[in-house]
C-alpha cells in the first residue's frame, strides 16, 4: 500500500476514539495539536542512498514494512481504515521516496513483529519501537527519535499515582512486548527490591485495548511512551491526565534483520538526507515531535 498525502477529516474513525492532536510536552491539554492537514512535498531520489538498497529490494521496489497501526501520532488508520497515518508512516513515504521505493505498511501486532524480521517476513519495522540491549540481540536499529515513558491515569487522579513507586501494585495496562511492558517489569523489579509487591501487569495485543482498559476501570493505569499519551489527553482532556514526568530519554529505533546491514545503512543514509534538506524537521513540526528530534541516525545507540 502507498502512504499517500491523503489529509485527515476533521475526526478520527471510531476505531480510534481516543486519539488525537498532541503535543507530547503539553499534557496538560492545552496549546495546539499536529498540522495533519500539512503537506510535506515529495523528495528527489538520492541516487548514492538509492545506490546502497539491496538488489532484490531496489529490484521489487518494495520494502515491506512491519508496524502496530494502534499507536497515534505515530502510526494509524484513517477513516477508510486502511490509509495509515502518523509520523512514522510520513516518514516512511519520505525515505522511500529517497530510496525510491514504496515503503508498504503491514499492520501487525506489536508483540510478533521482531519474530516477522527474524523470519524474515517483513523487511524493517517502523513502529516506535523503543532500541533496548536486550532487543539489539535479535535486531538492529537506526535510531530516529527520543522518547521517554510516562504513565496516564483518569482525570483527577484519584489513587494519586506520581511516581514510578507508586505503580507497585497496581493495576497497570501495556501493550504487549511494547516499551510500556518492558518497563513495567523493570518498575517491579524495584518495587520487589523495596518489599512492595510487583506491579499487576496486564498485557493487551495493541495500544487502543490499554486505553479502553483504563478507561474502563479495568486498569489503575497505562504504561507506555510519552508522545502516544500525550496524545491520548489531548483528545480527552476532560478524561485522562498524565500526572508523571517521563522517566529519562530512550532512543526509539526502526528495526531490521541482523543480516539486513545493507539495507539498514541505506536507510540510515535516505534518514540523513531528509535531515540534511530539512524534511525531517518539517515532519517533526507537523506532528509536535520537536522535542523528540535525534541528530543522525545512529545504530544501536540504546544503552
Amino acid at each position: 500500500m502507498k502512504i499517500t498525502r491523503t489529509a485527515l477529516v476533521a475526526a478520527v474513525a471510531a476505531t480510534f476514539a481516543l486519539t488525537a492532536c498532541a503535543a507530547p510536552d503539553d499534557a496538560s491539554g492545552s496549546g495546539g495539536g499536529p498540522d495533519e492537514d500539512k503537506t510535506v512535498a515529495a523528495q528527489e531520489v538520492d541516487a548514492e542512498a538509492a545506490g546502497m538498497l539491496p538488489a532484490d529490494i531496489a529490484d521489487a521496489g518494495v520494502v515491506k514494512v512491519a508496524s502496530g497501526v494502534s499507536f497515534p501520532p505515530m502510526e494509524y488508520f484513517d477513516t477508510d481504515n486502511k490509509t495509515v497515518l502518523g509520523f512514522d508512516a510520513d516518514l516512511g513515504r519520505a525515505l522511500g521516496d529517497v530510496l525510491g521505493v514504496e515503503f508498504e505498511f503491514q499492520n501487525t501486532n506489536f508483540d510478533g513483529i521482531i519474530g516477522g524480521l527474524t523470519a524474515h517476513r517483513y523487511d524493517l519495522a517502523l513502529t516506535s519501537m523503543i532500541d533496548k540491549p536486550e532487543r539489539q540481540t535479535q535486531v538492529d536499529f537506526v535510531d530516529y527519535l527520543s522518547s521517554g515513558v510516562t504513565f496516564l491515569v483518569v482525570k483527577g487522579n484519584p489513587e494519586g499515582l506520581t511516581e514510578q513507586s507508586d505503580l507497585c501494585g497496581r493495576a497497570v495496562a501495556v501493550e504487549k512486548a511494547a516499551t510500556g511492558d518492558l518497563v513495567a517489569d523493570d518498575i517491579s523489579k524495584d518495587c520487589e527490591a523495596a518489599g512492595k509487591p510487583p506491579v499487576d501487569k496486564s498485557p493487551l495485543p495493541d495500544q487502543a485495548s490499554a486505553i479502553q482498559a483504563l478507561q474502563s476501570g479495568r486498569a489503575d493505569a497505562v504504561l507506555a511512551l510519552d508522545l502516544t499519551l500525550a496524545y491520548n489527553v489531548k483528545q480527552n482532556p476532560d478524561t485522562f491526565e498524565v500526572p508523571a514526568k517521563p522517566f529519562g530519554a530512550l532512543p526509539v529505533g526502526i528495526a531490521f534483520p541482523k543480516d539486513s546491514t545493507q539495507l539498514r545503512d541505506a536507510v540510515a543514509a535516505a534518514l540523513k538526507v531528509l535531515q540534511e534538506n530539512g524534511t525531517y524537521d518539517e515532519l517533526l513540526a507537523k506532528w509536535n515531535l520537536t522535542d523528540q528530534a535525534l541528530t543522525g541516525a545512529p545504530i544501536n545507540s540504546g544503552k
